[in-house]
């Protein structure tokens, strides 16, 4: 059903459960939903490991965390009169929370444009408006015509975790700091980790602290890039939750890493970003736009994209996308950004 943008809306409720960048990428959204009903109480409900990215944001009222296969919980959700839903998953899940609503109106459901992404992957025809981008798609969901500015931010209030300044040796980051998102979830998406290592070294003998950033699963292997690039870089992968990996970033001077959900943090941060797409490309819209500054590094290859979200496996055996960006090139491109206004 359309929705009317004009009108109070007393309660917004917005439905995001995952993955984690296209959850951050609400921020923009929250920006115009905040200009466009400043009065109103908005609700983000999302996936309870992302809960922490809105935990100090003033846009919204309150952040509600639901696991999946718990949607018969979302009673208080439910139980509410919602003015206007945007339902951003646009899923089963989400449309069997959404169906049992009392709500005034709703917005469109996000559309994920699943037919023009068949027609790129398997017939290289390119449907897709150029230089259309997730984050706009979101706003017109709600009802709103997207603007150059909304801005791209969330917040993260509390010092830098101790853990992160103990290994840091000080009481807070003095010397520029850059940090290196070497995973994804896709593997098809990580750029070699020995260009990492080489990217990594540079900087430390520039003199800069390194942070090497990742989840739980990838304490082991971010160990090792660790000790190839050198003692004084520090890896707090598995070690603090996302919220606190939000703190460390929002202290950070820049970022590299893959199209992942802590590139886009990064940005939400605040962070000069460079980001490494391979199997996926700019139609798919999460190429980073406006503030703050950003570089992206990619290869022209026929058989890009291959992959809706990355793939796991490359059909050329050899990840071409990935390998032919190389080192040398991505360093250039971060010592540039570095010094970019």
């Amino acid at each position: 059903m359309q929705m009317q943008s004009s009108g109070t809306k007393d309660n917004i409720l917005v439905i995001r459960f995952s993955s984690m960048g296209d959850v951050i990428l609400l921020a923009p959204l929250l920006e115009v939903l905040k200009k466009r009903y400043p009065e109103a109480a908005v609700t983000v409900l999302t996936d309870p490991l992302f809960t922490g990215l809105f935990r100090d944001d003033p846009r919204i009222s309150s952040v509600v965390g639901l696991k999946k296969g718990k949607e018969d919980d979302a009673g208080s959700i439910v139980a509410r009169k919602w003015d206007l839903v945007i339902d951003l998953q646009n899923s089963r899940r989400s449309k069997r929370i959404t169906k049992e609503l009392k709500r005034g109106e709703t917005g469109n459901c996000f559309d994920k444009l699943h037919i023009k992404r068949f027609f790129l992957l398997f017939f290289r025809l390119d449907f897709y408006a150029s230089n259309d981008t997730v984050t706009n798609r979101y706003i017109r969901a709600s009802g709103c015509t997207p603007g150059g500015d909304a801005e791209h931010k969330l917040f993260f209030e509390s010092p830098l975790p101790a853990k992160v300044e103990e290994m840091l040796q000080s009481g807070s980051i003095v010397r520029p700091t850059i940090a290196l998102f070497p995973f994804s979830a896709w593997k098809n998406k990580e750029w070699p980790r020995e260009y990492y290592v080489d990217v990594g070294r540079y900087f430390l003998f520039k003199g800069w602290n390194v942070i090497i950033m990742g989840g739980p699963d990838e304490q082991c292997e971010a160990e090792g890039i660790r000790s190839e690039i050198g003692k004084k870089c520090i890896s707090t992968a598995g070690m603090i939750s996302l919220y606190e990996c939000g703190c460390v970033l929002s202290r950070c001077t820049l970022a590299l890493g893959n199209d992942t959900g802590l590139a886009h943090l990064a940005r939400a941060c605040g962070v000069k970003t460079g980001i490494i797409f391979g199997p996926t490309t700019r139609q798919f819209g999460f190429f980073p736009s406006g503030s703050p500054a950003s570089r992206v590094f990619e290869t022209r290859l026929c058989c890009r994209p291959c992959h809706a979200h990355g793939g796991n496996s490359c059909l050329r055996s050899d990840r071409a996308c990935m390998r032919r960006i190389s080192p040398e090139e991505v360093i250039r491109g971060l010592v540039e950004l570095s010094e970019s206004k």
